[in-house]
């Protein structure tokens, strides 16, 4: 292990869920939708905050905001991320909440978007406070069903948060109990496949894009992680195993760079090391580097997978990659995409990244629901169609009205959700 120092950590900053309201607003400009339409799909249909009481280890009481915000149910029931984050607000959650009803429509599946959670740092609660914490927000949160809102695990929430849920809600959930969320485990009707899901669907996108858009076949192309999470490492995985070279990832505290190794990081194992930095010095093959680092990389791909803001107009200019992939919502600020679209470089924005989690959450419930087993050929089939048809659907918006990825992702995905309150107007 080598240690090249030249650059500091970076200071970790909340991602910007504001961003999700600028490009629906910008969206439903572009589209002249009816004022009416309009306003509806600007404004959550509802928002929730309450209050999450839970005792302590030690005996004391925690007290916690949290929140549901359902922002559009004209296609369907809600679906959305359930997350634990210290500075978690209810505009963060409206923000999260848009993103999902665009990802969910890209996607095409009937649901609307929703999004929630709790205002706590999970990593200062011990394995009982968190189930206690859990079983407080189900029971207060109200409005969760298989018909009316299906929560997905997200930032700092996993399938047992799901599982904890589901049992504390049980009297207060109608239809199929389990089928109020997603994401939970096999053993109370979960898909194995559902952890694993949003960093399949960025390989997949990623994948595609790299090759149709840019003819470059993914066994050529360089890769930068930035955020070894879940999300990061299944990413960095799947793009590995496909043929793909990761050079450089990135945990919140420090960052790795291939050295002298044509075949790049080892992804089985990096991530791993990332999630103890006292221990990258026991890692041969790679140098130690700060986060900033990850984000410079002369890379063909920059993957941007943890929940923070990575790129904004300050730093746009360093990035040095053909393609940014944004696996986070919020993690290119407005002003950071405007700058790398006016240097020719290409932003996968999150709503299409990531939407294969919205594909995989869908599938999950309908199983839920009619009880019955989907097969894994049915699934891998019908998450793949789904992403593809969505690529496919938004590079044909953007090539014919001359748009950014992004610009064609909102535009495709709000216009579906306009159809659907015109039907029913």
């Amino acid at each position: 292990m080598t240690r090249n120092t030249t650059s500091d950590e970076i200071s970790r900053t909340d991602p910007d869920l504001d961003a999700p309201w600028t490009y629906a607003t910008t969206a439903a400009d572009r589209l002249s939708l009816p004022d009416e339409i309009e306003q509806r799909i600007l404004y959550p249909d509802h928002r929730q905050r309450i209050t999450v009481q839970f005792e302590r280890d030690d005996g004391s009481l925690g007290v916690c905001d949290g929140y549901r915000v359902r922002h559009d149910d004209v296609r369907g029931p809600y679906l959305g991320p359930h997350r634990y984050a210290a500075d978690l607000t209810g505009n963060d959650c409206a923000g999260l909440a848009a993103a999902a009803t665009v990802s969910a429509a890209l996607a095409g599946i009937q649901f609307g978007g929703a999004a929630g959670g709790v205002a706590v740092d999970p990593t200062t609660l011990s394995r009982d406070e968190r189930v206690r914490l859990t079983r407080s927000y189900a029971g207060s949160v109200t409005g969760v069903g298989p018909d009316s809102d299906v929560l997905v695990p997200d930032v700092g929430t996993d399938e047992r948060t799901m599982a904890r849920f589901v049992d504390a809600a049980a009297d207060r959930v109608d239809g199929p109990r389990n089928a109020a969320v997603a994401g939970k485990p096999p053993a109370i009707g979960g898909f194995r496949e559902m952890p694993r899901a949003g960093g399949d669907s960025i390989a997949h996108v990623t994948r595609d894009v790299l090759e149709t858009d840019h003819d470059c076949p993914l066994s050529d192309a360089t890769i930068a992680v930035y955020g070894a999470g879940t999300l990061g490492a299944t990413a960095a995985r799947l793009l590995e195993f496909r043929g793909g070279t990761v050079v450089a990832m990135c945990s919140d505290q420090a960052g790795l760079t291939a050295s002298g190794d044509e075949n790049g990081l080892d992804t089985d194992l990096v991530p791993s090391y990332l999630e103890r930095p006292g221990a990258l010095a026991e890692y041969d093959d790679g140098t130690m580097i700060g986060t900033q680092d990850v984000l410079q990389q002369d890379v063909d791909v920059l993957l941007l997978a943890a929940p923070a803001t990575a790129v904004t107009a300050q730093n746009a200019d360093a990035i040095r990659a053909n393609i940014v992939v944004e696996g986070a919502t919020g993690a290119v600020t407005p002003g950071g995409q405007r700058v790398l679209e006016d240097r020719g470089i290409t932003v996968v924005p999150d709503v299409l990244a990531t939407a294969g989690t919205m594909v995989a959450a869908h599938l999950e419930w309908v199983q839920s629901v009619g009880r019955d087993r989907l097969s894994d050929a049915r699934v891998s089939n019908e998450f793949g169609y789904a992403l593809t048809e969505a690529i496919d659907d938004v590079r044909d918006r953007r090539e014919r009205c001359n748009l950014s990825w992004r610009e064609a992702a909102y535009s495709v995905g709000i216009s579906r959700v306009a159809a659907a309150h015109e039907v029913v107007r």
